[in-house]
């Protein structure tokens, strides 16, 4: 320690005081603040003592503030003035030479002066100097002329490095014993023993909370950032001196602290572990203790009693088994408050500023009545640190807002517009922002011309035409357009809020099982638009049945999987009724040709119809009216270079040069003359510098029109398939028309691998919607977070197909997530769709298949409140513990559904025949007959008869409602009724809001 600063525990909010002391100049000076500015303090020097002797510990009075004692290094410890600098201090001598660790004033004017280990001596030595200190215009004696001797010695043989004297008990004192343990001496007592000993190497910087004396704190030895809170009742006893009405009280058997944090200052290097320098409690508030290491980082750890069980990863609490007592109240830590923490400079470019050297509590409370630190930097500015308040509280609505309380004003929503119950409640709310006018984001062949990304507004704009972004592969342009749209910005909290309910939004506006419009839902994700719209074509090759031959069943499969003939663990399922040995390839070539795909002619190959319904699958193989219609369509649409590269591919050149020729630019006309002397085999000298030129007048941008130069270039197709920024499904195509077996069969196979392991779903064409499926979408969820995307597209084929258990924790986990937003009509359909799609095919003896998917467990189940058994009518499922039956209400019905008579079923219990409970409106019994049964059936014939047709609705209105709060009953139709002008239950007496149940804080 080189300099200390002391605040004045006599300060008042017109009058505040400190204490600077400089060890290494050997001073001290008294000063009085001026002003504050909110950080800064202006303040005036009231007197200054530079006759001081060369000192290494020192402590203030409190009961005299010109009072100072001082522990010098000679063993001795000297007593001063502060407004008397000419004045000789009074010394106070120890027997054997050895610095003074520590001195500390008791309010009764003792000073206790503990001092380094040496053989037969105490250390711990207890001055009586009230009787000397005369009043503050007088000067202190001269030390010739009296002689003192301390009034109580202890520690012989041992070293103190620490002591403080307790104000509520000015007889009693703490010392901590150098590497051994800290005592508690009362001096009381003329035994020379402690009243109470703990044993920790911790015994360094002692500081007790002066609000609450009960509990005292200590640091480790140098380099040990360890610190210790106590607690003076909890020790093991050494006499039977009482502490005051609180000791002993049943925590008199721990005997190590109560609270303890291991780490409480981190080093930037190994090298550089910082040193516990000072530990101070806070004056004006419990329970706030601030720590200051030789870095210059300040802490401040504010505890609380509780009885909770759990800790902070910064501490441990020693209590043993404080869960089991009943009564005990346990310390824990709050909240760590960092003042001006130092950083790393490397990591963090922090501009080099003085250090925090020093620092004390105030006694008064700041501007916002927190706690405040008096804090000395190393360039002798003298700063005050008002601690923050607790932070603000947030929680994310089932909506999607966020609401909290405190918060910053500029995100503050006016509290009107959220209702009465926020208004009442004081809370804010942030809603998301969603643009309603978003442009729609480009299609597939849309993104495969001209590449763009969303600007900050969220309009689109050019993506960088630099050689390195126009030729980066498809793949990672969707990696670039989701991290520049969700990661690489900054966004506003609203618009933060709106990515993070993304999936919500979509659920809501009904993104389930319909391809068509989900393509509409993320027309802002035209990757996921080009996912759903092969998951619309294999499912409508699926619902046709086009793909299913002699039992064999290929729907939703991949090119992969065809071509390769792979069905893996689906092969059960998908060839179900077939013999041992199915002819697949039979199946295949069937499927050929009840499609009438057209034939391969590009190339020669062992599996021809295996190539033609890959490309099918693919959306690619066009017929030659095919072909003219899509090229016609294009050219129209000004994709020329788009028209041309289909037509190429399908071995059509007259009509890609005219697709090229019909263009408008000078990078078509360029590119047609090109394709043109490819086609008449110019090959001079001058060809390449030709190809060369032509390729500058390419917009870079446009992936089909380097394909053709590529290809124009070479004269060979592996050359384009090579070009990966060109889209997967028209590479794949390519592979299919002109690549031999072999090469197609290592080409799908390194491709299908790549697809899997990068998450990139232009791969479901080739792994199709079974098993090979599902390790590429658990790669796409944990790269780009959509998890509801991925399980509504499996969804298809699991567990219809397959079985995976990794789709049913992704279907399990999105259901959560429905039911966290409260979107619990969105999680029924989304079950029942679910369940439709996992039905297997229709067979002989069923119209409609089977559900391989089990429903969901019931949640909602109605009672009988007398025999306290399920209104089911199913006999059987009466209880061993239900009451006997009386005889006079069973009955004998012919379909057995029922133990009661057929016109009652719906309106008694079945089991018991008694009543269901009344409405608490209009006092009826509650039921309506089942029309299901013979008795319902009647009913709804008779009202017919009356002229009254019973409609969905009014059936609905004889039907049961419970609130699930109160759990009154009454009619759905009195319900409605009730209140549409009321909030509260109808039943005198009950203060339930029952309108209000299912609303909560968003809705």
């Amino acid at each position: 320690m080189e300099t200390a600063i002391r605040w004045s525990a006599s300060s008042t909010v017109k009058e505040q005081q400190f204490l600077v002391v400089d060890v290494r100049g050997r001073s001290f000076r008294h000063c009085r603040v001026e002003s504050y500015d909110g950080n800064n303090i202006q303040y005036d020097t009231i007197t200054t003592n530079r006759n001081v002797p060369a000192f290494r510990a020192f402590d203030w009075s409190p009961h005299d503030e010109n009072i100072l004692g001082v522990g010098e290094w000679s063993g001795s410890a000297s007593v001063l003035r502060l407004d008397d600098e000419q004045s000789s201090p009074l010394s106070l001598p120890a027997k054997s030479q050895r610095p003074v660790n520590a001195v500390a004033f008791a309010k009764t004017g003792l000073l206790v002066v503990g001092l380094e280990r040496v053989r037969n001596d105490t250390s711990l030595n207890i001055w009586d100097i009230e009787h000397r200190l005369l009043a503050s215009t007088t000067p202190l004696p001269s030390p010739r002329s009296t002689s003192l001797e301390p009034i109580r010695k202890y520690a012989s043989s041992e070293g103190i490095t620490s002591t403080k004297v307790f104000c509520d008990q000015a007889d009693t004192i703490l010392a901590g014993v150098k590497g051994a343990c800290i005592r508690m001496y009362d001096l009381r007592e003329n035994t020379g023993n402690p009243i109470i000993q703990w044993p920790t190497t911790s015994t360094h910087n002692i500081a007790i909370d002066p609000l609450d004396e009960n509990y005292f704190a200590s640091t480790g030895a140098q380099k040990d950032t360890v610190i210790h809170i106590w607690d003076r009742r909890a020790g093991p006893a050494s006499s039977a001196a009482t502490l005051g009405s609180n000791a002993g009280s049943g925590h008199n058997a721990q005997s190590g602290p109560v609270l303890e944090y291991r780490r409480a200052f981190e080093a930037s290097t190994p090298s550089a572990q910082p040193q516990i320098w000072n530990l101070r409690y806070c004056r004006g508030q419990r329970g706030y203790l601030g720590a200051l290491a030789s870095n210059g980082d300040l802490k401040v750890f504010e505890t609380r009693h509780a009885q909770a069980s759990g800790v902070n990863e910064h501490e441990q609490s020693n209590w043993p088994n404080d869960s089991q007592v009943s009564g005990r109240t346990t310390l824990r830590t709050q909240r760590i408050h960092h003042i001006v923490p130092t950083l790393d400079k490397q990591k963090h470019r922090q501009v080099d500023t003085p250090r925090i050297v020093a620092f004390d509590f105030t006694n008064l409370a700041g501007p916002k009545g927190r706690p405040c630190a008096l804090t000395l930097r190393s360039d002798t500015r003298v700063e005050i640190h008002e601690l923050r308040g607790r932070p603000a509280v947030f929680a994310l609505s089932s909506k999607g807002q966020l609401i909290g309380s405190g918060m910053p004003s500029t995100l503050q929503t006016p509290k009107a517009t959220q209702g009465d119950i926020l208004t009442q409640a004081g809370l804010y709310h942030v809603q998301p922002s969603v643009d309603k006018d978003q442009p729609r984001s480009m299609g597939a062949s849309e993104r495969a011309d001209g590449p763009t990304i969303l600007n900050e507004d969220g309009a689109h704009k050019e993506r960088s035409t630099d050689e390195e972004t126009a030729r980066s592969s498809s793949r990672k342009k969707h990696e670039q357009w989701f991290e520049e749209r969700y990661l690489h910005r900054v966004p506003s909290v609203e618009k933060a809020l709106a990515n993070l309910n993304l999936s919500r939004r979509r659920c809501a506006q009904g993104y389930l099982f319909d391809c068509r419009k989900n393509m509409d839902i993320v027309a802002e994700d035209p990757w996921l638009q080009d996912m759903w719209r092969w998951i619309d074509r294999a499912k409508r090759l699926a619902i046709e049945g086009s793909l299913v031959v002699r039992g064999i069943d290929l729907s939703y499969l991949g090119a992969y999987n065809i071509w390769n003939v792979d069905l893996g663990s689906e092969k059960p399922v998908r060839i179900s009724g077939m013999s041992d040995n199915p002819d697949i390839l039979y199946a295949v070539e069937a499927i050929c040709r009840n499609l009438e795909l057209p034939e391969l002619t590009s190339i020669e190959s062992s599996l021809p119809a295996h190539r033609r319904l890959c490309l099918h699958i693919c959306g690619f193989g066009f017929s030659s009216d095919e072909l003219n219609a899509t090229t016609e369509t294009l050219t129209s649409q000004g994709r020329h270079t788009k028209a041309a590269a289909l037509a190429l591919a399908h071995g059509d050149p007259k009509q890609a040069l005219a697709a090229l020729r019909s263009g408008s630019t000078s990078a078509h006309r360029e590119l047609s003359l090109a394709l043109a002397g490819f086609l008449a085999g110019t090959a001079d000298e001058d060809w390449t510098s030709t190809i060369a030129s032509i390729a500058t007048f390419l917009p870079s941008t446009d992936p089909y029109a380097l394909a053709i130069l590529a290809y124009v270039r070479t004269g060979l197709w592996p050359s384009i398939l090579s070009e990966t920024y060109l889209p997967l499904y028209y590479r794949i195509g390519v592979a299919l028309l002109h690549l031999p077996d072999a090469d197609l069969t290592t080409y799908f196979t390194t491709l299908t691998n790549e697809c899997i392991h990068h998450g990139d779903i232009e791969g479901l064409p080739l792994t199709g919607l079974s098993s090979q499926a599902v390790p590429l979408l658990q790669s796409y969820i944990l790269k780009y977070h959509d998890l509801q995307s991925a399980i509504l597209a499996i969804s298809h084929t699991s567990p219809r197909y397959f079985p995976s258990p990794l789709v049913d924790l992704w279907r399990a986990e999105y259901r959560s997530l429905l039911n966290t937003h409260r979107l619990f009509i969105p999680r029924v359909r989304f079950d029942v769709g679910a369940t439709k799609l996992s039905a297997t095919s229709p067979t002989n003896n069923h119209s409609i298949g089977k559900p391989t998917l089990a429903p969901p467990a019931k949640q909602v189940s109605l009672k009988c409140n007398n025999c306290d058994q399920s209104l089911d009518r199913n006999p059987a499922h009466i209880s061993a513990s239900a009451p006997p039956v009386p005889p006079s209400s069973t009955t004998t019905t012919t379909g057995g559904s029922s133990i009661f008579a057929d016109h009652k079923s719906g309106t008694v219990c079945p089991k018991c025949g008694k009543h269901m409970p009344r409405c608490v409106i209009c006092m009826l019994w509650l039921g309506m007959p089942d029309p299901h049964t013979k008795g319902g059936a009647q009913a709804n014939a008779q009202a017919a008869q009356r002229g009254k047709e019973m409609t969905g609705k009014e059936l609905m209105k004889d039907m049961v409602s419970v609130c699930r709060r109160c759990w009154h009953m009454m009619h759905a139709g009195h319900v409605e009724e009730w209140f549409g002008a009321n909030r509260e239950c109808p039943v005198p007496g009950c203060d339930c809001r029952c309108a209000d149940g299912d609303a909560g804080i968003g809705g």
